[in-house]
Protein backbone atom coordinates (compact mmCIF):
# COMPACT_ATOMS: atom_id res chain seq x y z
CA UNK A 1 0.00 0.00 0.00
CA UNK A 2 1.40 3.40 -1.01
CA UNK A 3 1.97 5.64 1.54
CA UNK A 4 0.69 9.24 1.13
CA UNK A 5 2.89 12.02 0.48
CA UNK A 6 2.84 15.67 0.58
CA UNK A 7 6.34 17.16 -0.67
CA UNK A 8 5.31 21.16 0.88
CA UNK A 9 4.45 19.52 4.18
CA UNK A 10 8.11 18.01 5.38
CA UNK A 11 10.58 20.85 4.60
CA UNK A 12 14.14 20.24 6.55
CA UNK A 13 13.28 23.09 8.81
CA UNK A 14 12.21 22.08 11.75
CA UNK A 15 15.04 18.63 11.26
CA UNK A 16 18.53 18.51 12.57
CA UNK A 17 21.23 19.42 10.24
CA UNK A 18 22.26 16.83 8.38
CA UNK A 19 25.80 16.23 6.15
CA UNK A 20 25.02 15.83 2.70
CA UNK A 21 25.70 12.36 1.33
CA UNK A 22 24.98 10.16 -1.78
CA UNK A 23 22.36 7.82 -1.16
CA UNK A 24 21.30 4.83 -3.33
CA UNK A 25 17.43 3.15 -3.34
CA UNK A 26 16.67 0.01 -4.06
CA UNK A 27 12.71 -0.59 -4.26
CA UNK A 28 10.42 -2.62 -6.63
CA UNK A 29 7.46 -0.17 -6.12
CA UNK A 30 7.82 2.96 -8.19
CA UNK A 31 5.38 4.98 -6.25
CA UNK A 32 7.58 3.91 -2.98
CA UNK A 33 10.71 4.21 -4.42
CA UNK A 34 9.45 7.78 -6.09
CA UNK A 35 7.91 8.97 -2.83
CA UNK A 36 11.37 7.99 -0.95
CA UNK A 37 13.41 9.47 -3.32
CA UNK A 38 11.79 13.08 -3.08
CA UNK A 39 11.62 12.68 0.86
CA UNK A 40 15.27 11.97 0.48
CA UNK A 41 15.77 14.75 -1.65
CA UNK A 42 13.80 17.13 0.51
CA UNK A 43 16.34 16.42 3.26
CA UNK A 44 19.41 17.73 0.65
CA UNK A 45 21.18 14.37 -0.02
CA UNK A 46 21.64 13.15 -3.81
CA UNK A 47 19.71 10.14 -4.69
CA UNK A 48 20.14 7.34 -6.77
CA UNK A 49 17.98 4.34 -7.82
CA UNK A 50 16.48 1.03 -9.05
CA UNK A 51 13.69 -1.38 -8.79
CA UNK A 52 16.23 -4.45 -8.01
CA UNK A 53 19.34 -5.81 -5.62
CA UNK A 54 21.21 -6.76 -8.66
CA UNK A 55 20.89 -2.90 -10.15
CA UNK A 56 21.67 -1.81 -6.94
CA UNK A 57 24.99 -3.91 -6.79
CA UNK A 58 26.35 -2.40 -9.83
CA UNK A 59 24.92 1.25 -9.34
CA UNK A 60 27.20 0.79 -5.66
CA UNK A 61 30.41 -0.28 -7.68
CA UNK A 62 29.73 2.49 -10.08
CA UNK A 63 28.78 5.44 -7.65
CA UNK A 64 30.19 4.14 -4.49
CA UNK A 65 27.22 6.09 -2.31
CA UNK A 66 27.60 6.96 0.92
CA UNK A 67 24.32 5.13 2.59
CA UNK A 68 22.41 2.31 1.09
CA UNK A 69 18.62 1.71 1.61
CA UNK A 70 17.44 -1.65 -0.02
CA UNK A 71 13.50 -3.62 0.23
CA UNK A 72 13.64 -6.74 1.37
CA UNK A 73 11.96 -8.11 -1.10
CA UNK A 74 12.55 -7.35 -4.53
CA UNK A 75 12.74 -9.42 -7.90
CA UNK A 76 15.92 -10.91 -9.91
CA UNK A 77 17.75 -10.26 -6.25
CA UNK A 78 16.59 -9.34 -2.51
CA UNK A 79 17.90 -6.62 -0.68
CA UNK A 80 19.04 -9.75 1.63
CA UNK A 81 21.40 -11.08 -1.26
CA UNK A 82 22.17 -7.68 -2.41
CA UNK A 83 23.72 -6.49 0.72
CA UNK A 84 25.89 -9.52 1.12
CA UNK A 85 27.43 -8.79 -2.44
CA UNK A 86 28.18 -5.09 -1.27
CA UNK A 87 29.73 -6.06 2.32
CA UNK A 88 31.91 -8.68 0.51
CA UNK A 89 32.93 -5.82 -2.19
CA UNK A 90 33.54 -3.53 0.52
CA UNK A 91 36.32 -5.75 1.95
CA UNK A 92 36.25 -3.95 5.64
CA UNK A 93 35.21 -0.70 4.53
CA UNK A 94 32.02 0.59 6.25
CA UNK A 95 29.05 1.88 4.41
CA UNK A 96 25.53 1.76 6.44
CA UNK A 97 22.76 -0.13 4.96
CA UNK A 98 18.99 0.34 6.02
CA UNK A 99 16.65 -2.26 5.06
CA UNK A 100 12.91 -1.31 3.74
CA UNK A 101 10.30 -4.01 4.94
CA UNK A 102 6.54 -3.83 5.32
CA UNK A 103 6.73 -6.47 8.61
CA UNK A 104 7.31 -5.28 11.89
CA UNK A 105 10.52 -3.82 12.05
CA UNK A 106 11.29 -4.86 15.76
CA UNK A 107 10.68 -8.16 14.77
CA UNK A 108 13.08 -8.33 12.14
CA UNK A 109 15.88 -5.94 13.77
CA UNK A 110 17.97 -8.91 14.84
CA UNK A 111 17.95 -10.65 11.62
CA UNK A 112 18.71 -7.56 9.86
CA UNK A 113 21.90 -7.03 11.82
CA UNK A 114 22.78 -10.73 10.84
CA UNK A 115 22.58 -9.75 7.37
CA UNK A 116 24.72 -6.95 7.59
CA UNK A 117 21.98 -4.19 7.95
CA UNK A 118 22.80 -1.12 10.52
CA UNK A 119 18.59 -0.24 10.68
CA UNK A 120 15.31 -1.23 9.22
CA UNK A 121 12.56 1.18 8.64
CA UNK A 122 9.34 -0.32 8.33
CA UNK A 123 6.66 1.17 5.81
CA UNK A 124 4.77 3.54 5.58
CA UNK A 125 7.73 6.05 6.27
CA UNK A 126 7.87 8.38 9.25
CA UNK A 127 10.04 11.44 7.71
CA UNK A 128 11.40 12.41 10.99
CA UNK A 129 12.46 8.69 12.20
CA UNK A 130 13.82 8.36 8.47
CA UNK A 131 15.89 11.56 8.33
CA UNK A 132 16.90 10.78 12.41
CA UNK A 133 18.41 7.44 10.78
CA UNK A 134 19.94 8.36 8.30
CA UNK A 135 21.65 11.53 10.08
CA UNK A 136 23.09 9.12 12.95
CA UNK A 137 23.90 6.09 10.67
CA UNK A 138 26.21 9.22 8.40
CA UNK A 139 27.73 10.32 11.51
CA UNK A 140 28.50 6.82 12.61
CA UNK A 141 29.86 6.75 8.85
CA UNK A 142 31.88 9.51 9.19
CA UNK A 143 33.25 8.62 12.81
CA UNK A 144 34.15 5.33 11.27
CA UNK A 145 35.87 6.82 8.70
CA UNK A 146 38.11 9.14 10.99
CA UNK A 147 38.45 6.74 12.99
CA UNK A 148 40.20 4.37 10.22
CA UNK A 149 42.09 7.54 8.63
CA UNK A 150 43.88 8.10 12.24
CA UNK A 151 44.31 4.68 12.36
CA UNK A 152 45.76 4.56 9.15
CA UNK A 153 48.04 7.38 10.35
CA UNK A 154 48.69 6.52 13.32
CA UNK A 155 50.07 2.78 11.59
CA UNK A 156 52.01 4.83 9.38
CA UNK A 157 53.79 6.74 12.34
CA UNK A 158 54.26 4.13 13.43
CA UNK A 159 55.86 1.83 10.70
CA UNK A 160 58.12 5.79 10.40
CA UNK A 161 59.13 5.03 14.00
CA UNK A 162 59.73 1.36 13.74
CA UNK A 163 61.87 1.61 10.96
CA UNK A 164 63.30 4.62 12.90
CA UNK A 165 64.02 2.60 15.89
CA UNK A 166 65.07 -0.51 13.34
CA UNK A 167 67.76 1.97 11.77
CA UNK A 168 69.03 3.28 15.12
CA UNK A 169 69.40 -0.13 16.46
CA UNK A 170 71.22 -1.29 14.14
CA UNK A 171 73.83 1.28 14.27
CA UNK A 172 73.82 1.36 17.95
CA UNK A 173 74.55 -2.85 17.41
CA UNK A 174 77.66 -2.24 15.21
CA UNK A 175 78.94 0.68 16.88
CA UNK A 176 79.31 -1.26 20.10
CA UNK A 177 80.29 -4.51 18.47
CA UNK A 178 82.85 -2.89 15.99
CA UNK A 179 85.26 -3.03 18.49
CA UNK A 180 83.83 -6.77 20.58
CA UNK A 181 86.54 -9.20 20.47
CA UNK A 182 85.27 -12.36 20.12
CA UNK A 183 87.35 -15.08 22.09
CA UNK A 184 86.05 -18.72 23.31
CA UNK A 185 87.21 -17.75 26.67
CA UNK A 186 83.69 -15.99 26.75
CA UNK A 187 80.49 -16.91 26.88
CA UNK A 188 77.53 -14.66 27.23
CA UNK A 189 73.43 -14.46 27.45
CA UNK A 190 72.03 -11.17 25.83
CA UNK A 191 68.61 -10.87 26.38
CA UNK A 192 67.53 -6.98 25.42
CA UNK A 193 63.37 -6.52 27.16
CA UNK A 194 63.11 -4.02 24.20
CA UNK A 195 64.92 -3.37 20.53
CA UNK A 196 67.60 -0.76 22.51
CA UNK A 197 69.31 -3.02 25.44
CA UNK A 198 69.89 -1.15 29.09
CA UNK A 199 72.87 -4.37 29.28
CA UNK A 200 75.94 -3.74 27.59
CA UNK A 201 79.33 -6.41 27.17
CA UNK A 202 81.94 -5.18 25.65
CA UNK A 203 85.49 -7.23 25.32
CA UNK A 204 88.63 -6.00 23.89
CA UNK A 205 92.71 -7.27 24.09
CA UNK A 206 95.24 -4.45 25.00
CA UNK A 207 98.60 -4.29 22.75
CA UNK A 208 100.00 -6.12 25.87
CA UNK A 209 98.28 -9.33 25.65
CA UNK A 210 95.77 -8.04 28.08
CA UNK A 211 91.69 -9.05 27.91
CA UNK A 212 89.55 -6.63 29.02
CA UNK A 213 85.76 -6.99 30.30
CA UNK A 214 83.14 -4.90 31.06
CA UNK A 215 79.39 -5.65 31.64
CA UNK A 216 76.96 -2.80 32.38
CA UNK A 217 73.73 -2.28 33.40
CA UNK A 218 72.21 1.55 32.73
CA UNK A 219 69.52 2.88 34.44
CA UNK A 220 66.09 2.06 32.77
CA UNK A 221 65.33 0.03 29.93
CA UNK A 222 64.82 0.74 25.73
CA UNK A 223 66.30 3.74 23.94
CA UNK A 224 67.18 5.76 26.64
CA UNK A 225 69.19 3.47 28.99
CA UNK A 226 71.02 2.86 25.72
CA UNK A 227 71.98 6.68 25.08
CA UNK A 228 74.90 6.08 27.41
CA UNK A 229 76.12 3.36 25.64
CA UNK A 230 78.13 4.87 22.64
CA UNK A 231 80.28 6.85 24.53
CA UNK A 232 80.98 3.93 27.51
CA UNK A 233 82.19 1.80 24.62
CA UNK A 234 84.21 4.21 22.50
CA UNK A 235 86.25 5.17 25.84
CA UNK A 236 86.59 1.72 26.68
CA UNK A 237 87.51 0.40 22.93
CA UNK A 238 89.54 3.23 22.76
CA UNK A 239 91.65 3.41 25.77
CA UNK A 240 92.29 -0.66 26.02
CA UNK A 241 93.43 -0.21 22.93
CA UNK A 242 96.20 2.38 23.95
CA UNK A 243 96.82 -0.01 26.81
CA UNK A 244 95.22 2.00 29.30
CA UNK A 245 94.40 0.32 33.29
CA UNK A 246 91.09 -0.77 34.05
CA UNK A 247 91.30 2.02 36.59
CA UNK A 248 91.89 4.35 34.25
CA UNK A 249 88.99 4.07 31.66
CA UNK A 250 86.58 3.39 35.20
CA UNK A 251 87.28 6.64 35.90
CA UNK A 252 87.51 8.43 32.15
CA UNK A 253 83.80 6.38 31.53
CA UNK A 254 82.77 7.92 34.83
CA UNK A 255 83.99 11.45 33.99
CA UNK A 256 81.84 11.03 30.37
CA UNK A 257 78.72 10.09 31.98
CA UNK A 258 78.90 13.18 34.13
CA UNK A 259 79.28 15.20 32.18
CA UNK A 260 76.88 14.37 29.32
CA UNK A 261 73.92 12.35 31.40
CA UNK A 262 70.82 13.73 33.31
CA UNK A 263 71.23 13.52 37.47
CA UNK A 264 69.14 10.35 37.24
CA UNK A 265 71.01 8.45 34.86
CA UNK A 266 74.23 6.36 35.95
CA UNK A 267 75.93 2.94 34.72
CA UNK A 268 75.83 -0.39 37.19
CA UNK A 269 78.99 -2.33 35.82
CA UNK A 270 82.07 -4.17 36.00
CA UNK A 271 84.81 -4.05 34.64
CA UNK A 272 87.94 -6.52 34.42
CA UNK A 273 91.46 -7.57 33.27
CA UNK A 274 93.16 -11.01 32.91
CA UNK A 275 96.80 -11.11 33.50
CA UNK A 276 98.94 -13.98 31.69
CA UNK A 277 102.31 -13.35 33.47
CA UNK A 278 100.62 -13.15 37.29
CA UNK A 279 97.74 -15.88 36.52
CA UNK A 280 95.36 -13.11 38.22
CA UNK A 281 92.16 -11.33 37.41
CA UNK A 282 91.77 -7.91 38.41
CA UNK A 283 88.14 -6.20 38.81
CA UNK A 284 86.60 -3.02 39.62
CA UNK A 285 82.68 -3.84 40.42
CA UNK A 286 80.63 -0.53 40.45
CA UNK A 287 77.13 -1.81 41.75
CA UNK A 288 76.22 -4.71 40.12
CA UNK A 289 75.15 -8.02 42.13
CA UNK A 290 77.52 -10.54 43.55
CA UNK A 291 79.68 -12.30 40.85
CA UNK A 292 81.82 -15.27 41.15
CA UNK A 293 84.66 -17.12 40.32
CA UNK A 294 84.73 -20.73 40.85
CA UNK A 295 87.33 -23.81 40.57
CA UNK A 296 85.70 -26.37 38.82
CA UNK A 297 88.93 -28.62 40.08
CA UNK A 298 88.37 -28.09 43.55
CA UNK A 299 84.51 -26.49 43.75
CA UNK A 300 86.01 -23.43 45.61
CA UNK A 301 83.48 -20.56 45.18
CA UNK A 302 84.59 -16.91 45.88
CA UNK A 303 81.58 -14.55 46.06
CA UNK A 304 83.16 -10.87 44.60
CA UNK A 305 80.85 -8.21 46.51
CA UNK A 306 80.52 -4.42 44.73
CA UNK A 307 82.62 -1.92 46.70
CA UNK A 308 82.35 1.15 44.37
CA UNK A 309 79.15 3.05 43.75
CA UNK A 310 77.93 3.20 39.91
CA UNK A 311 79.63 5.52 37.24
CA UNK A 312 78.00 8.12 36.76
CA UNK A 313 76.76 9.40 40.63
CA UNK A 314 80.04 11.00 41.55
CA UNK A 315 82.06 13.71 40.14
CA UNK A 316 85.80 12.71 41.94
CA UNK A 317 85.90 9.02 41.60
CA UNK A 318 88.72 6.30 42.70
CA UNK A 319 87.53 2.98 41.97
CA UNK A 320 88.92 0.24 44.33
CA UNK A 321 90.05 -3.26 42.26
CA UNK A 322 89.54 -6.02 43.64
CA UNK A 323 92.70 -8.82 42.61
CA UNK A 324 92.06 -12.82 42.17
CA UNK A 325 94.39 -15.97 41.77
CA UNK A 326 93.49 -17.52 38.91
CA UNK A 327 94.46 -21.24 37.83
CA UNK A 328 93.34 -23.57 34.43
CA UNK A 329 89.93 -24.53 35.80
CA UNK A 330 89.00 -20.98 37.18
CA UNK A 331 85.90 -19.41 35.51
CA UNK A 332 84.08 -15.99 36.57
CA UNK A 333 80.77 -15.78 35.93
CA UNK A 334 78.73 -11.78 35.49
CA UNK A 335 75.33 -11.25 35.97
CA UNK A 336 73.08 -8.11 35.94
CA UNK A 337 70.26 -7.76 37.94
CA UNK A 338 68.01 -9.09 35.26
CA UNK A 339 69.30 -12.39 35.75
CA UNK A 340 68.83 -12.36 39.73
CA UNK A 341 65.72 -10.96 40.27
CA UNK A 342 63.37 -12.66 37.31
CA UNK A 343 60.30 -14.00 38.78
CA UNK A 344 58.78 -17.55 38.28
CA UNK A 345 55.31 -18.97 38.34
CA UNK A 346 55.25 -18.58 42.23
CA UNK A 347 56.23 -14.67 42.13
CA UNK A 348 59.36 -15.45 43.79
CA UNK A 349 63.13 -14.73 42.32
CA UNK A 350 65.42 -16.16 40.35
CA UNK A 351 68.20 -15.36 43.37
CA UNK A 352 71.74 -15.86 43.60
CA UNK A 353 70.69 -19.38 45.79
CA UNK A 354 70.07 -21.15 42.43
CA UNK A 355 73.10 -19.81 40.57
CA UNK A 356 75.54 -20.81 43.10
CA UNK A 357 74.02 -24.35 43.38
CA UNK A 358 74.34 -24.88 39.74
CA UNK A 359 77.79 -23.35 39.97
CA UNK A 360 78.22 -26.22 42.39
CA UNK A 361 78.11 -29.03 39.84
CA UNK A 362 81.20 -30.04 38.26
CA UNK A 363 82.54 -28.61 34.81
CA UNK A 364 81.70 -25.05 33.95
CA UNK A 365 78.67 -23.90 34.78
CA UNK A 366 76.87 -21.47 32.01
CA UNK A 367 74.74 -24.20 30.51
CA UNK A 368 73.63 -25.51 34.07
CA UNK A 369 72.82 -21.37 35.01
CA UNK A 370 70.78 -20.78 31.44
CA UNK A 371 68.78 -24.32 31.76
CA UNK A 372 67.89 -23.63 35.39
CA UNK A 373 66.67 -20.04 34.42
CA UNK A 374 64.41 -21.16 31.89
CA UNK A 375 63.11 -24.05 33.60
CA UNK A 376 62.50 -21.10 36.58
CA UNK A 377 61.28 -18.49 33.84
CA UNK A 378 59.04 -20.81 31.84
CA UNK A 379 56.20 -19.17 30.95
CA UNK A 380 56.82 -16.20 32.56
CA UNK A 381 57.15 -12.15 30.67
CA UNK A 382 60.65 -10.69 30.59
CA UNK A 383 60.90 -7.68 33.16
CA UNK A 384 64.23 -6.65 32.60
CA UNK A 385 67.38 -6.93 30.46
CA UNK A 386 68.85 -10.09 31.18
CA UNK A 387 72.61 -10.50 31.04
CA UNK A 388 74.94 -13.93 31.79
CA UNK A 389 78.67 -13.89 31.47
CA UNK A 390 80.96 -16.79 31.61
CA UNK A 391 84.81 -16.12 31.36
CA UNK A 392 87.51 -18.52 31.32
CA UNK A 393 90.48 -17.31 33.33
CA UNK A 394 92.61 -19.79 31.74
CA UNK A 395 96.19 -17.47 31.98
CA UNK A 396 98.61 -20.49 31.66
CA UNK A 397 97.30 -20.78 28.18
CA UNK A 398 95.10 -17.32 27.43
CA UNK A 399 93.60 -18.43 24.29
CA UNK A 400 92.82 -14.81 23.59
CA UNK A 401 96.70 -13.84 23.42
CA UNK A 402 99.00 -13.06 20.43
CA UNK A 403 101.52 -16.00 19.29
CA UNK A 404 103.02 -14.56 16.74
CA UNK A 405 103.72 -10.36 15.92
CA UNK A 406 103.88 -9.19 12.33
CA UNK A 407 106.99 -8.16 11.45
CA UNK A 408 105.53 -5.94 8.20
CA UNK A 409 104.61 -2.57 7.81
CA UNK A 410 102.34 -0.95 4.97
CA UNK A 411 102.62 2.57 3.36
CA UNK A 412 104.56 4.73 6.09
CA UNK A 413 107.20 6.82 4.77
CA UNK A 414 110.19 6.10 7.49
CA UNK A 415 110.90 9.60 8.75
CA UNK A 416 113.71 10.96 10.86
CA UNK A 417 112.44 12.43 14.09
CA UNK A 418 113.80 12.21 18.08
CA UNK A 419 111.00 13.26 21.10
CA UNK A 420 112.21 12.76 24.85
CA UNK A 421 109.58 12.57 27.74
CA UNK A 422 110.54 12.44 31.66
CA UNK A 423 108.13 11.30 34.69
CA UNK A 424 108.17 12.63 38.88
CA UNK A 425 106.86 10.68 41.28
CA UNK A 426 103.70 12.62 41.10
CA UNK A 427 103.05 12.43 37.71
CA UNK A 428 103.75 8.88 38.04
CA UNK A 429 101.45 8.09 40.39
CA UNK A 430 98.81 9.73 38.07
CA UNK A 431 99.74 8.67 34.38
CA UNK A 432 100.33 5.91 32.76
CA UNK A 433 103.30 6.71 30.54
CA UNK A 434 102.96 3.48 28.17
CA UNK A 435 99.48 4.95 26.27
CA UNK A 436 101.14 8.28 25.86
CA UNK A 437 104.40 7.04 24.16
CA UNK A 438 102.19 4.79 22.22
CA UNK A 439 100.39 7.27 21.00
CA UNK A 440 103.42 9.41 19.98
CA UNK A 441 104.91 6.35 18.22
CA UNK A 442 101.51 6.13 15.98
CA UNK A 443 101.06 9.63 15.37
CA UNK A 444 104.49 10.83 14.56
CA UNK A 445 105.61 7.58 12.69
CA UNK A 446 102.48 5.52 11.78
CA UNK A 447 103.42 2.10 12.73
CA UNK A 448 99.79 0.55 13.63
CA UNK A 449 100.71 -2.78 12.01
CA UNK A 450 103.87 -3.18 14.91
CA UNK A 451 101.35 -1.52 17.83
CA UNK A 452 101.29 -4.70 19.99
CA UNK A 453 105.10 -5.65 19.77
CA UNK A 454 106.00 -1.69 20.20
CA UNK A 455 103.65 -2.14 23.29
CA UNK A 456 105.53 -5.15 24.43
CA UNK A 457 108.79 -3.86 24.62
CA UNK A 458 107.74 -0.10 25.63
CA UNK A 459 105.43 -1.31 28.69
CA UNK A 460 108.37 -4.05 29.95
CA UNK A 461 110.79 -1.08 29.75
CA UNK A 462 108.92 0.97 31.75
CA UNK A 463 107.87 -1.90 34.05
CA UNK A 464 111.20 -2.44 34.62
CA UNK A 465 112.65 0.90 35.15
CA UNK A 466 109.52 1.47 38.02
CA UNK A 467 109.51 -1.57 39.73
CA UNK A 468 112.78 -2.36 39.83
CA UNK A 469 114.79 1.17 39.50
CA UNK A 470 112.57 3.21 41.64
CA UNK A 471 110.95 1.21 43.37
CA UNK A 472 113.61 -1.36 44.53
CA UNK A 473 111.38 -4.66 43.69
CA UNK A 474 112.49 -7.51 43.57
CA UNK A 475 110.77 -9.86 40.66
CA UNK A 476 111.84 -13.19 42.77
CA UNK A 477 108.52 -12.53 44.69
CA UNK A 478 106.49 -13.64 41.63
CA UNK A 479 107.86 -17.33 42.04
CA UNK A 480 104.51 -18.41 43.59
CA UNK A 481 100.58 -17.27 43.48
CA UNK A 482 100.70 -15.33 46.24
CA UNK A 483 103.64 -13.90 45.97
CA UNK A 484 102.90 -12.50 42.69
CA UNK A 485 99.79 -10.86 44.23
CA UNK A 486 101.81 -9.74 47.65
CA UNK A 487 104.40 -8.12 45.22
CA UNK A 488 101.76 -5.95 43.23
CA UNK A 489 100.22 -5.21 46.64
CA UNK A 490 103.76 -3.76 47.50
CA UNK A 491 103.79 -1.78 44.21
CA UNK A 492 100.91 0.15 44.98
CA UNK A 493 102.16 0.72 48.22
CA UNK A 494 105.54 2.01 47.79
CA UNK A 495 104.51 4.20 45.03
CA UNK A 496 101.94 6.00 46.67
CA UNK A 497 104.97 6.72 48.97
CA UNK A 498 107.39 7.58 46.62
CA UNK A 499 108.62 11.19 47.13
CA UNK A 500 111.72 11.48 44.74
CA UNK A 501 113.03 9.94 41.33
CA UNK A 502 112.26 9.93 38.03
CA UNK A 503 111.88 8.17 34.95
CA UNK A 504 112.97 9.01 31.48
CA UNK A 505 111.73 7.77 28.14
CA UNK A 506 113.22 8.94 24.78
CA UNK A 507 112.71 7.87 21.79
CA UNK A 508 114.73 8.28 17.68
CA UNK A 509 114.23 6.66 14.67
CA UNK A 510 115.78 6.81 11.27
CA UNK A 511 115.39 5.90 8.16
CA UNK A 512 116.95 2.54 6.74
CA UNK A 513 117.34 0.49 3.76
CA UNK A 514 113.64 -0.83 3.35
CA UNK A 515 112.12 0.36 6.34
CA UNK A 516 112.88 2.38 9.66
CA UNK A 517 114.92 1.72 13.23
CA UNK A 518 112.99 2.75 16.36
CA UNK A 519 115.53 3.34 19.36
CA UNK A 520 113.85 3.16 22.92
CA UNK A 521 115.43 4.36 25.74
CA UNK A 522 114.46 4.09 29.37
CA UNK A 523 116.19 5.55 31.97
CA UNK A 524 115.44 6.04 35.62
CA UNK A 525 117.09 7.47 38.28
CA UNK A 526 117.46 4.46 41.09
CA UNK A 527 120.77 2.46 41.65
CA UNK A 528 120.18 0.01 39.11
CA UNK A 529 120.39 -3.52 39.43
CA UNK A 530 122.69 -6.47 38.09
CA UNK A 531 120.65 -8.11 35.23
CA UNK A 532 122.02 -10.45 32.33
CA UNK A 533 119.82 -11.09 29.82
CA UNK A 534 122.02 -13.93 28.21
CA UNK A 535 120.72 -15.93 31.43
CA UNK A 536 117.48 -15.60 30.14
CA UNK A 537 116.18 -18.71 28.06
CA UNK A 538 112.73 -20.72 26.92
CA UNK A 539 112.73 -22.04 30.33
CA UNK A 540 111.75 -18.76 32.25
CA UNK A 541 108.30 -18.85 30.33
CA UNK A 542 106.88 -21.44 32.75
CA UNK A 543 107.12 -18.96 35.55
CA UNK A 544 106.03 -16.19 37.50
CA UNK A 545 108.29 -13.45 36.01
CA UNK A 546 111.15 -13.05 33.73
CA UNK A 547 108.57 -13.39 30.76
CA UNK A 548 108.82 -9.76 29.69
CA UNK A 549 112.85 -9.89 28.98
CA UNK A 550 112.04 -13.70 26.81
CA UNK A 551 109.79 -11.65 24.49
CA UNK A 552 112.44 -8.19 24.42
CA UNK A 553 114.65 -10.74 23.12
CA UNK A 554 112.30 -11.81 20.44
CA UNK A 555 110.90 -8.79 19.25
CA UNK A 556 114.10 -6.37 19.23
CA UNK A 557 117.18 -6.11 17.03
CA UNK A 558 118.67 -5.85 20.00
CA UNK A 559 118.80 -4.36 23.77
CA UNK A 560 121.48 -3.41 26.69
CA UNK A 561 121.84 -2.63 30.25
CA UNK A 562 123.65 0.52 30.53
CA UNK A 563 126.41 1.27 33.41
CA UNK A 564 124.84 0.28 36.59
CA UNK A 565 121.83 -1.19 35.29
CA UNK A 566 118.97 2.16 35.30
CA UNK A 567 119.66 2.63 31.64
CA UNK A 568 118.58 0.25 28.71
CA UNK A 569 118.59 0.46 24.98
CA UNK A 570 116.34 -1.58 22.78
CA UNK A 571 115.88 -1.24 18.95
CA UNK A 572 113.40 -1.99 17.01
CA UNK A 573 113.26 -2.10 12.62
CA UNK A 574 110.68 -2.47 10.59
CA UNK A 575 110.27 -3.43 6.85
CA UNK A 576 108.23 -1.40 4.44
CA UNK A 577 106.23 -3.68 2.15
CA UNK A 578 104.38 -1.81 -0.13
CA UNK A 579 102.67 -4.84 -1.59
CA UNK A 580 100.48 -5.12 1.36
CA UNK A 581 97.25 -2.81 2.88
CA UNK A 582 96.86 -1.90 6.23
CA UNK A 583 93.41 -1.93 7.72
Amino acid sequence: MAASFHPVNCGTADAAPQLKAKILIAEDSISQRKMLTALIEAFGHEVIECSDGYQAFELFKEYRPDLVILDIIMPVCDGINAAKHIREFLFGEYIPIIFLTGLDAEEKLDECHALGGDDIISKPFNHRLLSAKIASLLRVKKLYHDQVTQAKQLEHFRQLAQQDQEIAASIYKNFINAGFFETQALRYLLSPMALFNGDILLSARTPGNLLYVLLGDFTGHGLSAAMGAGPTAEIFYGMAQKGFSINEITVEINRKLMMIMPANFFLAATILALYPDSQTVKLINCGLPDHYLVNHETGEIITILSNNVPLGILSSYLPQEQVFQTSVQTYLYLFTDGIIEALGEGGDEFGTERIKACLSVKGPGFKQVLDAFHRFTQGQDQKDDLTLVELHCNSLNPIWAITQTERTSIDVVPLAWKTSLEFEPSALRKVNPVPIVMNSLMEIQGLKAHREALYVIVSELFTNALEHGLLGLDSSLKQTPDGSMRFYELREQQLQQLSEGKITISLSHLPVSQGGQLIIEVQDSGKGFDFNPEALNDNCMDTYYGRGMILLKKLCQSFEYIGSGNQVKATYEWTMLNTQHES
